[in-house]
């Protein structure tokens, strides 16, 4: 069962990533929690980040996120891949 979640994406200078990170994982766990039927925590508290450096590292970190529903061997319907036009570009 996927417990994790991969995402690229450009920050806003009005926002920091912890404030993004905050709201994405309030959202998603009251979401989660109704669905599931459950309250409390969902989430751990911290969470990694990565600052990527230039338009190579950018891509290995998309091949990476790409690659890795077939490295833990997900079946279509056990995970949701979203991609941008950039990110589909990407092998």
């Amino acid at each position: 069962m996927p417990n994790h979640v991969h995402a690229v994406f450009v920050l806003n200078p009005a926002q920091s990533l912890e404030k993004i990170i905050l709201s994405c994982k309030g959202f998603t766990a009251r979401k989660i929690n109704s669905l599931l039927g459950r309250k409390g925590n969902f989430w751990q508290r911290d969470y990694f980040d990565r600052l990527v450096r230039d338009t190579n590292h950018l891509a290995n970190c998309v091949r990476y996120i790409k690659r890795n529903t077939e490295n833990r061997r997900l079946r279509k319907g056990e995970f949701v891949l979203y991609e941008s036009e950039f990110a589909a570009s990407i092998n």
